[in-house]
């Protein structure tokens, strides 16, 4: 790939990133709130509901940074930069 390509491709996904970490966490924390999760959420299917999606944000934020870390090694590498 090109540099311009992979800058194009990093800075795409740092907004998805950005976006996950604010607009959909935000959307989970009202999530919690509705379903009223006290202490002990297992009894609360509303709440173990939310708990699956807050996981799978957690997933998905981590898969985007190691693609970010990935496209930026390329980066690394397109540059000519080798430790």
């Amino acid at each position: 790939m090109k540099i311009s390509q992979l800058e194009e491709k990093l800075a795409e996904l740092r907004g998805q990133l950005q976006r996950l970490e604010t607009e959909e966490a935000e959307k989970i924390r009202r999530k919690r709130m509705l379903a009223d999760m006290g202490d002990d959420f297992r009894e609360n299917e509303g709440a173990k509901m939310v708990m699956e999606d807050h996981n799978l944000l957690h997933m998905r934020i981590f898969k985007l940074k190691k693609e970010i870390y990935e496209i930026k090694k390329a980066l690394a590498a397109a540059r000519g930069y080798n430790p």
